[in-house]
């Protein structure tokens, strides 16, 4: 059977990570969510730093969401730290045991409630990941991805899954998936399941399922400006509702098309905080890249003495450079503060 094969081979090749010494729900869970489009090796510190400040749901319940966000900075995703902040304080300390009861609840989809089930609570069900998908798809020798393939490829998964270890069938397949089984490289002689995969019999398993063609990604002209006011610089919080909500940044915006990026940025800054701010220097260009866009960002620096017309609807802090690292920072912005100190 493909399962027996599967397991055996799971059972001397299994990676050793801190979530899988346990069964506790909770911290399925939130290992699950953290390895959401995020890469193994980035997430284990992240993990175990998360492990010692909320170590259960009722302490992360009981956390201020600011201190929370903290332990997130830098992960990326930022609605994934809010959806389980929100979780958490739904819950009455213990995560639900059925599907229908987990699929309600922020920031919980299919994929992620089936995990928890079968790992945590050893209940038999799939949680099909993108690492399980592509396994399914080269054992059918399937190519085209359409609505009906991926369901002909979720009751396959079902049907051959180990019905006595459905966590270890799931992790067995994400192992293989990221390790024999990737979207760009393959080995299939040492797979143990390679006599089953429809794929490996043509020339070429890579294009098993057919790659989507990537769409060319905007860049976005971002203008913004560190204002200093007594050795101190301004920092606003962004809407917990918007992207990077509850992230703390320096001001700025977009430059308009035809507007030059000094423009922009006094511009910028008089419609945040109704400060006038003139001949802000200018520092240089710092780039960042979103999941579908990418920012180039004009930054500038400017002292300003008087700020009796400060007004900002937004959060807002004056703090030292030292004081930033006990807020929650958006990547962009610590490479800002790089290229600042650099210029030191």
């Amino acid at each position: 059977m493909i399962s027996q094969r599967l397991l055996g081979w799971y059972s001397h090749n299994k990676r050793i990570l801190p979530w899988r010494e346990t069964k506790n729900p909770y911290k399925i869970w939130i290992s699950e969510i953290m390895l959401q489009q995020t890469q193994v090796a980035t997430v284990i510190p992240y993990y175990e730093r998360w492990m010692k400040s909320f170590p259960n749901i009722e302490a992360l319940a009981k956390a201020d969401y600011d201190y929370v966000l903290k332990h997130w900075e830098g992960l990326g995703y930022y609605s994934r730290c809010k959806n389980i902040h929100a979780t958490a304080k739904s819950l009455n300390g213990k995560l639900p045991e059925t599907f229908n009861e987990l699929i309600k609840l922020p920031g919980i989809g299919e994929y992620t409630a089936k995990t928890i089930l079968a790992i945590a609570y050893n209940k038999k069900e799939v949680g099909v990941d993108t690492n399980l998908e592509r396994v399914g798809f080269r054992l059918l020798g399937l190519k085209k991805k359409s609505k009906f393939n991926n369901n002909r490829v979720k009751k396959f998964l079902e049907n051959i899954q180990d019905k006595s270890k459905p966590g270890d069938f799931n992790q067995a397949l994400m192992d293989l998936g990221s390790s024999l089984c990737q979207a760009k490289a393959v080995e299939c002689i040492p797979c143990p399941i390679v006599d089953d995969c429809k794929a490996s019999t043509n020339d070429n398993p890579l294009e098993y399922p057919e790659m989507k063609k990537s769409k060319p990604i905007p860049t976005l002209n971002i203008a913004v400006c560190i204002i200093f006011h007594n050795d101190k610089l301004l920092v606003m919080q962004r809407p917990k509702h918007k992207m990077l909500g509850g992230l703390w940044e320096f001001p700025g915006g977009k430059i308009e098309k035809g507007e030059s990026k000094q423009a922009a940025v006094i511009r910028e800054i008089f419609e945040e905080t109704c400060l006038i701010i003139n001949n802000p220097k200018y520092l240089g260009e710092v780039r960042h890249q979103y999941s579908h866009f990418k920012v180039k960002i004009s930054l500038f620096q400017h002292h300003k003495k008087d700020i009796s017309s400060l007004k900002i609807k937004e959060n807002y802090l004056w703090t030292s450079i030292e004081g930033l690292n006990s807020l929650a920072l958006p990547k962009a912005n610590h490479k800002m503060l790089d290229f600042l100190k650099k210029l030191d």
